[in-house]
């Protein structure tokens, strides 16, 4: 009786179902885990372990032709600040009333909310040029007292806190309007070798962070009679006040060379970041000055000039995963958090609201390159017998999937095209394999407009014999 000899070599399947976002290597990506993707565009984590579509944005408002600042009256009202010199609230019925004109028209701004013995909670707006500003809960007026050229507004311990130069400027206990009365009020000179200008102030716990582009300090303290300045850092710097944020009492912030995370009374670190490390390397160092931090409250999002003049990416950054994932088609100037929120003013002069899994009306296009699949040894040739993905696919989203038989360039033959009338849930999809016969290594890339959600790519391959 004859029997059938099994083919010596076939794997059994290799399925993927942690997708953890992005590394880019310096190399070709041999060694990284097959959970990472080393290029990816407008995915995020919404779904982990799967992949799936960033969030969409809706249009909000859009004067002048760049946003200069945003603002969040007690964490309720967005206010806005255009280069057309106004200053501009948001209603709850979506309607925009303004408030101030006149201002200056490339003077990037800084919020705080501060009560002291102000009628109500105010928030103080300083750009470092026009008078500092406050809106009281109708109008926006002049700030009585402040410091002409303050800069950097920020509160602390129940005080205001302005930088003027390299003065750090502090108002009376409880008293917005009087940064004069001796001993309660006054300055702090922080000079440093470099010469190098104060360039932002933030709100941390029990201190205020004084930022500098190559230093970090922090000032201790309650009062004249206490307060202290220490390095955090004098080799690492911030590139602009708006480029440091704060997420769960920690202070992400973008530096010359790499995104970072402050944690007080430690060195900042930028580990985390090392999947990232050469969009900072790689990135518009002349305008790196315009980059940009926020945090939803679940992920950090840096956004950098990357390829343009203009911040036209935006790295989100998952804590709980500990994974990157690259956004394209924004282009930030400023980032606020209101409620469950995200708001972002951009370079053209529009509010955009995250939401929804559209731009605005427009699909999404999106796109997951894979590291270079190999056999046991990059030396062995694999001949691939069977590959499928298995995806949620809605009804008017398209899927391309394209196949490359080397470890770099641009040779990606397609062998799949997904186009759907109806909803695709869970759905095992094959996928040709017979342009990647007696290959070195395999690549996969993954493109389309619109929803989709990737839960599991699987291959199965034969090895083939060492000549």
């Amino acid at each position: 009786m004859a029997y059938w000899t099994p083919i010596r070599g076939i794997s059994d399947p290799i399925p993927i179902r942690t997708f953890q976002g992005v590394y880019k290597p310096d190399d070709e990506g041999f060694g990284l885990s097959e959970s990472l993707f080393v290029d990816l565009e407008n995915m995020s984590p919404a779904s982990f372990p799967a992949l799936t579509t960033r969030l969409g944005y809706t249009q909000v408002g859009k004067f002048g032709t760049r946003v200069l600042g945003m603002g969040a009256w007690k964490d309720q009202e967005l206010h806005v600040v255009f280069n057309d010199g106004t200053w501009r609230r948001l209603n709850s019925d979506g309607t925009w009333t303004q408030l101030a004109t006149g201002l200056n028209t490339s003077a990037e701004w800084t919020f705080a909310n501060f009560k002291g013995n102000l009628s109500g909670i105010n928030l103080i707006g300083s750009n470092g040029v026009d008078p500092i500003k406050r809106y009281d809960g109708s109008t926006v007026s002049n700030l009585s007292g402040a410091p002409s050229g303050g800069n950097y507004i920020c509160t602390q311990s129940n005080r205001l806190y302005c930088a003027v130069g390299n003065e750090i400027r502090f108002s009376a206990l409880n008293k917005a309007d009087d940064w004069t009365t001796v001993d309660d009020a006054g300055s702090i000179v922080h000079e440093t070798n470099d010469g190098e200008t104060i360039i932002g102030l933030n709100e941390g716990i029990g201190h205020v962070t004084v930022l500098k582009p190559s230093s970090i300090y922090e000032l201790w303290g309650k009062g004249p009679t206490s307060y202290r300045l220490q390095p955090a850092a004098t080799d690492i710097g911030v590139v602009a006040d708006k480029s440091a944020s704060i997420h769960d009492d920690i202070m992400p912030f973008i530096s010359r060379d790499g995104f970072y995370l402050y944690q007080g009374g430690v060195r900042p670190e930028k580990r985390f970041s090392q999947a990232v490390q050469s969009f900072i390397r790689d990135s518009n160092k002349a305008n790196l000055s315009k980059a940009v931090t926020a945090s939803d409250g679940e992920h950090i999002y840096f956004s950098i000039p990357y390829k343009g003049n203009e911040n036209d990416t935006i790295l989100q950054y998952s804590p709980r995963y500990q994974a990157w994932y690259p956004w394209t088609g924004i282009s930030p100037t400023h980032m606020i958090r209101i409620g469950q929120d995200l708001y972002i003013g951009d370079s053209t002069g529009r509010v955009l609201r995250l939401d929804g899994d559209k731009d605005n009306g427009s699909p999404i296009q999106w796109k997951a390159v894979t590291k270079p699949f190999t056999a046991a040894t990059a030396a062995r040739k694999q001949h691939w017998f069977k590959l499928y993905v298995v995806v949620d696919l809605p009804s008017g989203s398209t899927m391309r999937i394209y196949l490359s038989p080397s470890v770099r360039g641009n040779d990606w033959v397609l062998a799949k095209t997904l186009t759907t009338d109806s909803d695709m849930q869970f759905k095992k999809i094959l996928i040709p394999t017979n342009s990647i016969a007696n290959a070195n290594a395999v690549r996969i890339k993954l493109e389309g407009t619109g929803k989709v959600t990737i839960h599991e790519i699987t291959r199965q391959f034969r090895e083939m014999p060492m000549r």
